[in-house]
C-alpha cells in the first residue's frame, strides 16, 4: 500500500509538471530526473518493509515503530530513512537542489488563502530543517517510548 501511495504522488507529480513543460520544455529531463528519483528513493523503506512482512522476519506493519525490539529488518528501516535524511541535506544545501526544486516550478508549492504559488530556495532552505525535526522527533520518541506492538 505504502509503494502504491509513493508511486501515485509520483505520478501527480509527473503529470503536475506537464503544463510547465508545455511552457518551458528545456526544464523536462530535470522533471524526469526528478520523477526517476522519486520513484527510486522515496519507495526504499517501503521496499525494506515489504521485504521484512514477506519473508517473515516481520510479523506486521506496527514493528516498525518499536525499533527498541532491535528486529534487524526495523532497524535496517530506520536506517534508510536516517540515509535519506542525509542526502536530502546533502542534495538541498550542497548540491543546488533548492535551486533546483525553484527552477522546476509545481514540485513544491506553499498553499494560502490567495492559492498556491510556487517556493523559492530559500524558502525550502529553511523550511527542510523543520521537517527534519519533526521526523527526528518521531524517531526518537520511537527509541524512548515503548510502544505496544499490535499482534495478529
Amino acid at each position: 500500500m505504502f509503494i502504491a501511495v509513493t508511486i501515485a504522488n509520483g505520478f501527480v507529480l509527473k503529470y503536475r509538471s506537464k503544463k510547465y513543460i508545455a511552457q518551458n520544455p528545456e526544464l523536462e529531463e530535470g522533471y524526469d530526473k526528478y520523477f526517476k528519483g522519486w520513484m527510486f528513493y522515496a519507495n526504499i523503506p517501503w521496499v525494506i518493509m515489504m521485504i521484512g512482512n514477506l519473508s517473515g522476519i516481520t510479523h506486521n506493519t506496527f514493528e516498525y515503530f518499536n525499533p527498541k525490539a532491535m528486529n534487524p529488518m526495523v532497524l535496517l528501516f530506520h536506517f534508510s530513512i536516517i540515509v535519506l535524511w542525509v542526502l536530502s541535506v546533502r542534495w538541498i544545501y550542497f548540491k543546488e537542489g533548492a535551486e533546483f526544486i525553484e527552477k522546476h516550478p509545481g514540485l513544491f508549492q506553499k498553499s494560502s488563502f490567495s492559492g498556491n504559488t510556487n517556493v523559492t530556495a530559500k524558502q525550502i532552505k529553511l523550511f527542510l530543517p523543520l521537517m527534519l525535526l519533526g521526523g527526528i522527533a518521531g524517531m526518537i520518541m520511537m527509541w524512548v517510548v515503548g510502544f505496544p506492538t499490535a499482534q495478529f
